[in-house]
């Protein structure tokens, strides 16, 4: 099986010329690469029984009719064009995504040969995008999170990327405020205000810290931490030198593997490399690493949710059927979500997310 496919008949081409004329310019596009190479197994049980059968959470559709990975690429094609959403998955996965993947359009699907963790997850699809935009601004999207309103985020997301556009050494990560004392996320304690003349606030990020316990949690709230929501918005030669400093047993040999894209051999060649490719985390074997090359900005008016587990699901679904509480000051857990929305606004998006 093809380990870069282009989902949309024709559109190869088009790319490939696009490419062509940023590079000449020495400017870049902004590229979205989904992460959905995992397996879900922390609720294997819970999508039995929704669904009656195993599949991974990305691929299900806890609320409506849409999964998961299919909401992450409606985000991902507010920003980037179809061609430059670029999705990592399982080749495990076919069989849960295929009708998907006929239904959007979308650009490329980077098949991994076995799950190694988020580092390979992140790497793999990344020395593609690399190898074709040398110059590319890339936005992770983690495609088991839930997040609403959308609109307010994308545009963050668009401020990043301008600010890393202009100033290439920069990686940003989008933070939320927490809700919880939640010890499975990851946290990241801001640092100094920096001065920027667009407007909105860019922080420095003293410390990340991913699923911190007792004392050590107590003292990231203390320090005004907040969730690490995974979507980091970097230069791709800036992120690809930061795995080369982290976790170079990953970043070199997929290196080495980018001579081969393209090639008859590329398939055997990834096949070979995944033999003996270690596993390791993107958070824990490198962003905690690298606080200093870090800078974060936060979200607000925006209610944010990693579904890792069952009850924040059912939290969430919950939330969201709670449609008369949306803009009152009551206690609801979703009313952050208000805080500068318009209710028909929201119900507008509400009845997107639903269908």
């Amino acid at each position: 099986m093809q380990k870069w496919i282009d989902t949309r008949g024709g559109s190869s081409r088009y790319s490939q010329g696009q490419a062509t004329n940023l590079r000449s310019q020495g400017l870049g596009s902004l590229w979205s690469l989904v992460l959905a190479g995992g397996h879900g197994e922390r609720l294997r049980q819970y999508t039995e029984q929704c669904f009656g059968a195993y599949r991974p959470k990305q691929y299900c559709a806890f609320m409506g009719k849409r999964s998961m990975i299919q909401h992450t690429w409606t985000r991902a094609k507010a920003l980037s064009l179809p061609h430059q959403v670029v999705t990592v998955m399982d080749q495990s996965h076919w069989g849960y995504v295929r009708t998907q993947l006929i239904q959007e359009s979308l650009g490329r699907v980077v098949w991994q040969p076995d799950n190694r963790g988020t580092g390979p997850g992140v790497f793999l699809p990344l020395s593609y995008i690399r190898a074709h935009d040398p110059h590319a601004t890339v936005v992770l999207w983690p495609s088991d999170h839930f997040i609403f309103p959308v609109d307010p985020m994308i545009q963050v997301i668009r401020d990043a990327a301008a600010l890393v556009q202009e100033q290439p050494q920069r990686m940003v990560l989008l933070t939320v405020p927490p809700q919880s004392r939640e010890q499975d996320y990851g946290w990241v304690i801001p640092g100094a205000r920096l001065p920027h003349s667009e407007g909105f606030q860019v922080r420095e990020v003293r410390r990340f810290v991913e699923k911190p316990m007792g004392s050590q949690l107590e003292d990231i709230v203390l320090n005004g931490g907040q969730w690490n929501t995974l979507v980091l918005i970097a230069n791709v030669q800036t992120l690809w030198e930061a795995g080369r400093q982290c976790i170079p047993e990953v970043v070199m040999p997929l290196e080495e593997h980018a001579g081969g894209i393209g090639t008859s051999s590329e398939q055997q060649q990834l096949l070979h490399l995944y033999r003996t490719m270690p596993s390791r985390n993107f958070s824990s074997d490198l962003l905690s690493l690298i606080p200093q090359q870090l800078h974060m900005m936060e979200l607000t008016g925006v209610y944010w949710s990693d579904w890792g587990r069952p009850e924040r699901i059912q939290e969430t679904v919950a939330c969201m059927r709670r449609r008369e509480s949306f803009g009152t000051n009551g206690e609801s857990p979703c009313h952050a979500l208000m805080e500068s929305r318009q209710n028909k606004t929201v119900q507008e998006e509400l009845s997107v997310l639903t269908r």
